[in-house]
């Protein structure tokens, strides 16, 4: 399976194949130019279908060989939540999910794609059974067919990037994993994943990343973004370092983010009624491989394990066999795309 994850700044792509286990074959990476994406909405569809064309050719270390394909739905246009309606005829749930959702739901029903599968965990109200219920939008979906389309993909499932990541890090046979919070932290926006009871139980996004980070360094300090960039992933927000100008600039800023993210969490947390606590949470993406990163997280979330997520948790470990330089640092960049190429063809059939 090829796993394709299509961002504002990037196009990542990873392909698995299967035997007894899952072998990660090759992975791939192009950038996306700026305006092509805006807030994952496709703005220029021949410009995107070029890239992502020229990233399918970028791999490493084999080219691309399947044309089954999984892609993610950016999560900053979709939505998941957990919703308790009356058992009921399954003919009826469609229009009863509809009148549940709209009081989560950030987007008019209009203008989405609404899809749900029931849940095994028992319902908090008598009579009544739990749906997880997945939407995306519109003007997110259609563009990116058509992409799809113009490169003769066979796609498989369109994903919200919460699924992916949770399939990558979190064990597949321990199905009854609680109270795992996943922190995606990218370039320009942190994804958050509330996992227990065996699914998802809520998402959100906050449009702050790795990027803003960046800009702050750069601005306070004068110096040139690529400076900025690289001062960032070398120095990071550790106390035990030399460098206490860009330190102290870096770990406020960062100390503000994760409060921020804190702050969602307990929102996010009231708004969907959980009982059950946090007993963990794992760090993903790019920005995860920021020095001491963790530890501010240890800060803001006391008495909660932290920890990187491991994107080779469901992967034979071979690289070195099959030729893949992929670090673990750089793999936490491909985990959406390692989530998506992860999924099994009739998985949800």
């Amino acid at each position: 399976m090829v796993g394709i994850d299509i961002s504002d700044r990037s196009i990542k792509v990873a392909e698995v194949t299967r035997s007894d286990t899952a072998v990660l074959r090759t992975v791939c990476w192009s950038p996306v130019p700026t305006g092509l994406i805006d807030r994952g909405v496709i703005k220029d569809v021949d410009g995107v279908s070029a890239k992502l064309q020229e990233a399918l050719i970028k791999c490493s270390p084999v080219s691309v060989v399947g044309k089954k394909v999984v892609v993610s739905i950016p999560e900053t246009q979709s939505f998941v939540r957990v919703v308790e309606i009356p058992i009921m005829p399954e003919k009826d749930i469609d229009e009863a999910i509809q009148w549940a959702i709209r009081q989560h739901i950030p987007f008019d029903l209009e203008w989405v794609y609404l899809d749900w599968q029931p849940l095994v965990s028992p319902a908090r109200v008598a009579g009544h059974q739990q749906v997880l219920v997945g939407a995306a939008r519109r003007d997110v979906v259609d563009p990116l067919m058509v992409v799809l389309d113009n490169l003769k993909l066979s796609i498989i499932a369109l994903e919200l990037e919460a699924q992916a990541v949770a399939r990558s890090l979190l064990p597949m046979n321990e199905p009854e994993v609680r109270g795992v919070l996943v922190i995606d932290l990218g370039a320009t926006a942190t994804n958050v994943v509330f996992y227990d009871q065996g699914t998802m139980r809520f998402t959100t996004s906050i449009q702050q990343g790795g990027d803003d980070l960046t800009n702050v360094l750069a601005q306070t300090l004068h110096l040139e973004p690529d400076i900025a960039a690289e001062k960032k992933a070398t120095v990071g927000v550790s106390l035990d370092v030399q460098d206490a100008s860009i330190t102290t600039v870096l770990r406020e800023a960062t100390q503000q983010m994760v409060v921020r993210i804190a702050q969602v969490v307990r929102q996010m947390m009231a708004q969907t009624d959980e009982t059950n606590q946090i007993q963990a949470i794992l760090l993903a993406g790019g920005s995860a491989n920021l020095p001491g990163i963790s530890d501010i997280f240890t800060e803001v979330f006391p008495g909660i394990p932290v920890q990187l997520g491991n994107p080779w948790t469901n992967l034979e470990q071979n690289r070195e066999k099959a030729g893949l330089t992929l670090s673990t640092a750089d793999a936490l960049h491909f985990v959406t795309a390692l989530g998506l190429a992860l999924r099994e063809e009739d998985e949800y059939a």
